[in-house]
C-alpha cells in the first residue's frame, strides 16, 4: 500500500474528525475544489451558474506567511471551524504615493485566496511518522506515537551530541512558515543543547548579501530608496525584477502601476517577457542568461570613452574606492592609515574596463590577464571537472558596446543608450534576485552598484539602486532567542582573521558560518579534511553534520541543487544520522527524513508576521483547530525537550500565545506599537506611517563626514577586504597558472608590498562566463563538455505565480490553470472533454506535468506543438513537461517555474522538479546558491 492510499485510508481518520465538528454537508462544502488523490471538485466541474453567495460565515483578518515577499493581509470567512473562502484587505485606500500618508491596501494574489485547499487536502499529515526501511522508501513510514517520536528522537539527539559535540547539529534553512516559529522553536532546543552549526544568508539572494555588506558596508542587500520616492525618477530601470509575480513585497506591482499612469518610462532587462516587463515596461531589452556583468561593463566602457567629459570625476572619487587607481589613497576612517588601503596603478575597475588602453585618470594600462583558473579539487575522488580549465576575464581587452552586445546579444546601440539615460536622467534602478543565482553570481551585483554611483544616481530623490531600506517595522519578539554557544566557538575554526588588512568595520557573519548553500558539503565530507566543492570552510569543520531538523522547509531533496545528488549523499545514514522534518504534506524533503512530524498551518496557531519590507504587522491568530494529531513547531520541541527532562525549562512557564503579547507589550513601551496586544488582534494588522527613505543621502552631500561601514569609508569598486575575507576563510588565493600583466600587483594584509601573481578571487568585479551559460555569439567557453554532450538549451527558471518556491504545490485552483496531461489537457477537465479523457477526472498530481515554455523557433525545428510532453536530461537527471510555445522566452532557452516537488518514477522525474537538472556547484566569492540561470539541457518529445 503506497503512502498515499495509507493517509487516505486510515481508519481512525475520516472528513468528520478532520474538521472537528463541522456538518457533513459543511464539510463537503470545505472540501470544495479540493483536489488530491481524495478526490473532490473544483469549480469547473460543478454547476457553473452565477450567483453570488451571501456573507454568513465570521470575518478574521489573518496573513499566509509563506515566503513570496508579500505575506498580504487575508481576510478569513470561516463557519463551524471550517474556511469557507478567503478574501484580502478591504480596509479603505488611500493612494498618496510619494507622501508619508500613503497608505494602500495590502491586497493578496492568487496564491493567498487559494489557500484554503491547503487546509483541506486529504492528503494532509496529521500524525506522527517513522522510516522503518531505507531512506526514501515510501512503504517504509509506519505510524507512532508522539511519545515514542519525542522519546526516539530525544535519545538520538543526545547519543549525537555526546559522540560529535552540539557543532554537527544543524537548522538548515527553511521559509515555508514566515510567522518565525519553526526557526525559533528548534533554535531553542538546540541552543539548550549546547547549539549548532549555524548558515549564513539565504537561498534567495547570496551574492546580494555578501557583495553589499563588503561595498557599501550594509550588512544585508543593496538598498535604495523607499518604494514611494519611485514617482521622482525620470527613468526607473526593472533589473530582473518581477513584482508583479515574485510579489518583492506587499503592493510592488501596485506602486509600479501607479508610477506607469505616471508617465515615468520604465525599462525591463531580463531574459525573458515577465508578467511586470508585459504590465508596466515601455521597452524590454532581452539577454543571454547569466551576462548582465558584461552589459554594465559596455556601458561603463562607453561613459568612459565617448562620454567622459561628462562624467564628474570628482565625485566619484570623493564617494567610490578604486574606480580610479589610487596608490596612495586615504580614508574617511580614522581608524585606517594611508597607504594601507590603496589600489595600485592599473589595478582599478576602470582600467580593468579599458583594458589595453590607458585612461587618463590611472597610472598604467589593466594589470588583469585574459584568464582566470578555478579553485577547485585537482586530485583524488573528487577531482572537479574544472581542474585546470581557464575561463575567459578579458583583462587586456577593452569592454566596448560592441564586445558587450556580442556576448549578451544586445545591441551597441542599445548599450549605449542606456548608459545615457542614467547619467543624463534622475533614475531609479530596482533589481530582483534571478540575475544573481548563478556561478559568478557576485559581479553583476557589485557592478549595478558602481554603475549606480559614477552616474550619480543614489542618495536623492528619485536617485537609487537596490531594495527599500530593510525591516524598519518588525513583528514582536517571542522571546525564544538564546545564545547559540556554537558560534563563538567556530571563529578561530573557520575564519583566520590575520588575512584581513582590518577588521574594525566587520558587518559580515562569515567568521563563524558555513554558507547556507554548502550544507550537503558539510554533510558528505566535514570532519573529513575534505571538500566536494573544495570549500575551505568545510575542511576546517572538526565534525560533519549529523542531525538535520528540517522545519517549514523543503530544501533537503527539492529546493537544493542537484536533487538526486541529495539524495544520494542523505541515503547514507552513516553520513547524517538523524533526519526530522516537520510539515503539512509529504514533501520530497521529508521522503528522505526518519521521522516526518505533523506541524499546524497559520490560523491554527497563533502568530505574526510582517512582509519584505515590512509597512506593517500582521496579525495570523489562533481561530481553527488542529485536524487529526498535528501540533505546532513549539509543542513539538517541548515535547522532545520534555523527552530529555528539560521541558520546563524550554517552556518557561509560557505558552505561544503569551510569548506574543509579551513581545507585544514590549514593543508598546518602546514606542514601537501604539496599540494594545488585544486591539492587534481584533483590528488584524498595525500599520505605521510610510516613511520616504533616501538612502545614502547624507554621505551623498557630506562622504568625509558620514562615511560608509567600509575600510575607505566609501561604496568600493576596489574591495580589498572582499579579496582578504575569501583568503581568511581558509581558500588559498594564489593561482600558480601565471602572472598579473603590465608588471601589476595586488596588495593584500599577507603580502603588504604587493603580488604579482594570478588570483582565483580579484579585488575588482569582472565579467566570468558563468560554467554552464551562454554567449549570444556562440562564443561561451564550453569548460565541461555541455555542448559536445548534446546539452545545447540553457535552463532558466522563476518564481512563479501558482506557487511560492514549493509551497502551494498542490492547490488545485493554481494547478488547473497551468498543467497539462500527456495530450495536452488542463489538468483538470471540464464536462465538455470527459469523453476524450475516457470519462476520467483528472486530479493535479496524476499525469500532469509542469509547463515549460519554449520559443517557437525552438519548438519548430524539434516538432513540438503546445501541450506535447517532453522530456527534459542531462546527466544529473530526468524530468517530464508539457510545452508552452511563446515568444516570451527567447530561443535556446527554456522556461521553467521553480518549486516543483520532485516525484521519481521509472528513473523520472514526472513532478518537474527544476532542481533535478541543476547543478550543485556553489558561486565562486560566497559560495551562494547558483540554480536560476546556470543549467544547460537537451529536450526531445516524450
Amino acid at each position: 500500500m503506497s503512502l498515499k492510499e495509507k493517509l487516505l485510508n486510515s481508519t481512525s481518520f475520516t472528513r468528520r474528525t478532520f474538521l472537528k465538528g463541522a456538518s457533513v454537508a459543511g464539510a463537503t462544502a470545505a472540501l470544495y475544489g479540493c483536489g488530491g488523490g481524495g478526490g473532490g471538485k473544483t469549480y469547473m466541474e460543478e454547476d457553473t451558474t452565477v450567483e453570488v453567495p451571501k456573507i454568513t460565515e465570521r470575518a478574521v483578518m489573518g496573513s499566509t506567511p509563506h515566503n513570496c515577499g508579500g505575506r498580504c493581509s487575508s481576510k478569513y470567512y470561516i463557519k463551524d471551524g471550517v474556511v469557507k473562502r478567503i478574501v484580502t484587505d478591504e480596509n479603505p485606500d488611500n493612494n498618496s504615493l510619494g507622501t508619508t500618508a500613503n497608505d494602500p491596501q495590502r491586497r493578496s494574489c492568487v496564491r493567498c485566496r487559494s489557500r484554503k485547499q491547503w487546509f483541506y487536502r486529504q492528503d494532509r499529515l496529521l500524525y506522527p511518522l517513522k522510516q522503518t526501511g531505507n531512506r526514501g522508501d515510501v512503504n517504509g513510514f509506519v505510524r507512532i506515537s508522539w511519545e515514542q517520536a519525542f522519546t526516539e528522537i530525544g535519545q538520538k539527539l543526545k547519543s549525537i551530541v555526546d559522540t560529535h559535540g552540539a557543532r554537527s547539529l544543524h537548522a538548515i534553512y527553511g521559509s515555508g512558515d514566515s510567522t518565525g516559529w519553526a526557526g525559533a522553536s528548534v533554535g531553542r532546543l538546540f541552543n539548550m543543547l549546547g547549539g549548532s552549526l549555524p548558515y549564513r544568508d539565504d537561498y534567495s539572494w547570496p551574492a546580494l548579501d555578501h557583495v553589499a555588506t563588503f561595498t557599501e558596508g550594509a550588512g544585508y542587500i543593496p538598498e535604495g530608496n523607499s518604494r514611494g520616492d519611485i514617482v521622482n525618477a525620470e527613468h526607473v530601470f526593472l533589473w530582473s525584477y518581477n513584482g508583479h509575480e515574485a510579489i518583492w513585497g506587499t503592493q510592488s506591482g501596485w506602486y509600479l502601476t501607479q508610477a506607469k499612469e505616471r508617465g515615468i518610462p520604465m525599462t525591463a532587462i531580463d531574459t525573458r517577457v515577465s508578467k511586470t516587463a508585459a504590465t508596466v515596461a515601455d521597452e524590454l531589452v532581452t539577454l543571454a542568461p547569466t551576462t548582465d556583468a558584461a552589459l554594465i561593463l559596455g556601458m561603463m566602457h562607453h561613459l568612459l570613452t565617448t562620454r567622459n567629459v561628462d562624467l564628474d570625476v570628482a565625485f566619484i572619487k570623493s564617494h567610490l574606492h578604486g574606480f580610479f587607481d589610487d596608490p596612495a589613497a586615504t580614508s574617511y576612517q580614522a581608524s585606517v592609515a594611508a597607504g594601507t588601503y590603496v589600489v595600485p596603478n592599473g589595478a582599478s575597475l576602470s582600467a580593468y574596463v579599458m583594458g589595453n588602453v590607458q585612461h587618463a585618470e590611472n597610472g598604467a594600462a589593466s594589470i588583469y590577464p585574459n584568464t582566470i583558473g578555478y579553485n577547485v579539487n585537482t586530485s583524488g575522488p573528487m577531482t572537479d571537472p574544472l581542474a585546470g580549465k581557464r575561463a575567459p576575464i578579458y583583462g587586456q581587452i577593452p569592454k566596448t558596446p560592441e564586445w558587450a552586445s556580442a556576448i549578451t546579444g544586445v545591441p551597441a546601440a542599445k548599450i549605449r543608450e542606456m548608459a545615457d539615460t542614467l547619467l543624463d536622467k534622475k533614475c531609479t534602478i530596482w533589481n530582483g534576485s534571478g540575475f544573481q543565482r548563478h556561478s559568478e553570481s557576485e559581479q553583476a551585483v557589485w557592478l549595478l552598484r558602481v554603475l549606480s554611483v559614477i552616474t550619480k544616481n543614489f542618495g536623492a530623490p528619485g536617485c537609487s539602486y537596490g531594495m527599500q531600506p530593510w525591516s524598519w517595522v518588525s513583528g514582536p519578539a517571542n522571546g525564544m532567542g538564546l545564545s547559540n554557544p556554537v558560534s563563538a566557538a567556530m571563529t578561530p575554526v573557520l575564519y583566520d582573521a590575520t588575512e584581513m588588512t582590518t577588521t574594525a568595520f566587520y558587518a559580515n557573519d562569515t567568521k563563524n558560518t558555513i554558507p547556507v548553500f554548502i550544507w550537503l558539503d558539510a554533510v558528505e565530507n566535514g570532519g573529513t579534511g575534505t571538500s566536494r566543492w573544495n570549500d575551505g570552510q568545510v575542511k576546517a569543520l572538526q565534525k560533519g553534520i549529523k542531525c538535520i531538523f528540517n522545519f517549514s522547509g523543503n530544501v533537503l531533496a527539492n529546493q537544493s541543487g542537484d536533487v538526486n545528488l541529495s539524495k544520494s549523499i542523505l541515503s547514507d545514514k552513516t553520513k547524517c544520522e538523524l533526519l526530522v522534518t516537520c510539515d503539512h504534506f509529504m514533501t520530497s524533503s521529508a521522503m528522505m527524513c526518519d521521522y516526518v512530524l505533523p506541524g499546524t498551518m497559520q490560523m491554527e496557531k497563533p502568530g505574526a508576521s510582517t512582509g519584505w519590507f515590512s509597512e506593517e504587522v500582521l496579525c495570523v491568530p489562533q481561530v481553527l483547530e488542529a485536524p487529526g494529531e498535528v501540533r505546532s513547531e513549539y509543542d513539538i520541541c517541548a515535547g522532545i525537550a520534555g523527552s530529555l527532562g528539560l521541558e520546563a525549562q524550554y517552556r518557561d512557564g509560557k505558552t505561544m500565545e503569551d510569548r506574543l503579547a509579551a513581545g507585544w507589550a514590549a514593543g508598546v513601551t518602546a514606542g514601537r506599537y501604539n496599540i494594545s496586544y488585544d486591539e492587534f488582534k481584533e483590528k488584524g494588522i498595525w500599520k505605521g506611517n510610510l516613511p520616504i527613505t533616501i538612502k545614502y543621502q547624507s554621505f551623498r552631500n557630506n562622504p568625509s563626514a558620514n562615511p560608509l561601514s567600509t575600510p575607505s569609508g566609501k561604496f568600493e569598486a576596489y574591495a580589498q577586504w572582499m579579496m582578504e575575507d575569501y583568503q581568511a576563510r581558509h581558500y588559498n588565493n594564489i593561482d600558480p597558472f601565471g602572472t598579473l600583466e603590465n608588471g601589476g600587483l595586488i596588495r593584500d594584509a599577507k603580502r603588504p608590498a604587493g603580488s604579482n601573481a594570478m588570483r582565483f578571487v580579484y579585488p575588482i568585479p569582472m565579467y566570468i562566463p558563468s560554467v554552464e551559460g551562454r554567449h549570444a555569439d556562440g562564443s561561451h567557453p564550453d569548460l565541461t563538455n555541455r555542448e559536445a554532450a548534446g546539452y545545447t538549451y540553457t535552463l532558466h527558471t522563476w518564481h512563479v505565480m501558482y506557487r511560492s518556491h514549493s509551497t502551494l504545490n498542490s492547490v488545485a485552483y493554481l494547478n488547473e490553470n497551468f498543467k497539462q496531461d500527456i495530450h495536452g489537457n488542463p489538468a483538470f477537465l471540464p464536462e465538455t472533454r470527459k469523453a476524450a479523457n475516457n470519462g476520467a477526472v483528472k486530479t493535479w498530481e496524476d499525469g500532469v506535468y509542469e509547463p515549460v515554455w519554449i520559443n517557437p523557433i525552438d519548438a519548430s525545428a524539434l516538432g513540438l506543438t503546445t501541450g506535447d510532453r517532453v522530456l527534459i536530461e542531462n546527466d544529473r537527471g530526468k524530468i517530464y513537461a508539457s510545452t508552452v510555445v511563446t515568444n516570451r522566452v527567447p530561443a535556446q532557452v527554456l522556461c521553467i517555474g521553480q518549486g516543483s516537488w520532485h516525484s521519481k518514477e521509472g528513473g523520472v522525474d514526472v513532478g518537474g522538479c527544476a532542481n533535478t537538472l541543476t547543478h550543485a556547484r556553489p558561486s565562486r566569492i560566497c559560495q551562494g546558491m547558483t540554480l536560476a540561470n546556470d543549467c544547460r539541457v537537451k529536450i526531445t518529445k516524450a
